[in-house]
Formats: C-alpha cells, sequence, structure tokens
C-alpha cells in the first residue's frame, strides 16, 4: 500500500476532526438547549477546536472556525443573521496565528502560554462576533453579552488544551510531528 503523502494526509486529516467537530459542537449545543435552555451561558467548542487545529495546520484552522460556527448555529436553530456573525467573527480567531508564530513550539511546551493562547483566540472570537453583530445593527456593548455567555466555553478551551497538549503529536505542528517521528524511526 503507498503511503499518503503530506497534502493527502492534511487533507483526510481536516476531513476527518471536522466531521468530529460538526457532531461534537452540534451533539453539545443540542444537549444545553434541551437540559439548560434556562442558563444565561452557551457552550460552544469551537474555541477549543479552532484552537487546536491552528497549532496543527495553521492557517487551515480557518475549516474549524467555519465548521464549528455551521454547526453551533444549524444545532441551535439559528437565523441566517446568526450564521453570518458565528461564521464570520469566528475567522476573527484566525489572528492568533501571529501569536502562534512568535510562540512556536511553546504553546505546547509551556502551559501558561497554551491557556494564553487559548484565551486570545477565545477574545478573538468575542472580538470578531460582536463586529459582526455591530456591522449588523447591534449595540457595541454585544461584547459583553458574547464574552459573559460564551465564558464557559473558554473555562472548556483552556482545560480541554492542557488535557490534549500532554498526548504526543495532537496539539503540534502536524509537519514538525512527522519529521520527528521520522527521525525517531531511523
Amino acid at each position: 500500500m503507498k503511503a499518503l503523502t503530506y497534502k493527502q494526509y492534511r487533507t483526510v486529516n481536516i476531513i476527518i476532526l471536522s466531521v468530529i467537530f460538526a457532531i461534537a459542537e452540534s451533539a453539545v449545543t443540542l444537549g444545553a438547549n434541551l437540559w439548560f435552555r434556562e442558563l444565561p451561558y452557551v457552550l460552544s467548542l469551537a474555541v477549543f477546536f479552532t484552537s487546536l487545529e491552528m497549532v496543527r495546520w495553521r492557517g487551515f484552522g480557518v475549516v474549524a472556525a467555519l465548521v464549528s460556527g455551521a454547526a453551533f448555529c444549524a444545532a441551535s436553530g439559528a437565523a441566517p443573521k446568526q450564521y453570518l456573525i458565528y461564521c464570520a467573527g469566528n475567522l476573527a480567531m484566525l489572528a492568533a496565528l501571529l501569536f502562534l508564530k512568535k510562540v512556536g513550539s511553546a504553546v505546547r511546551e509551556n502551559a501558561l502560554v497554551s491557556i494564553g493562547y487559548v484565551l486570545i483566540v477565545y477574545m478573538l472570537a468575542q472580538i470578531g462576533r460582536s463586529a459582526v453583530a455591530v456591522v449588523l445593527g447591534a449595540e457595541p456593548a454585544v461584547f459583553i453579552k458574547f464574552a459573559a455567555m460564551d465564558s464557559l466555553s473558554a473555562l472548556f478551551a483552556v482545560i480541554a488544551v492542557l488535557i490534549v497538549r500532554n498526548i504526543d503529536g495532537i496539539f503540534e505542528d502536524q509537519k514538525e510531528y512527522l519529521i520527528r517521528l521520522e527521525e525517531q524511526n531511523k
């Protein structure tokens, strides 16, 4: 059997993880809406998923940002305006790629850098969603609403990243990971 090329591996990996992300985001959203409808919080896995994918595949994290936004909206029964807020707003998370470029592998090796990275991604999501909402007619104070409602998602993302960063190859640039594996197998 012929081995996958790097591009094929990346494509397969992104597709599989996107399906998993969409199912997980939908399940969490549906469950939260069913069991905790009265609470003023939402739980979304978008920050965790996008943080993970940006570390693994850098700019291809855009797929996780869009998939998680669309899955959240679909599971919530959102109006078209909300799809725009969550999908386009989630794209702001990609600005964290600048932080990743600066810190490199420290994002995996140092717990405080990991936490800082996730919190940056979280804040960028809130800024992006708020900016889109304001353009669509919301008051600028919507940022506070988004940040407060989604704070549980930030906590979940921090805990999840602190767990997965200790699993070899999960919270790591995949090109570096594959090169490291190849060198270990020599």
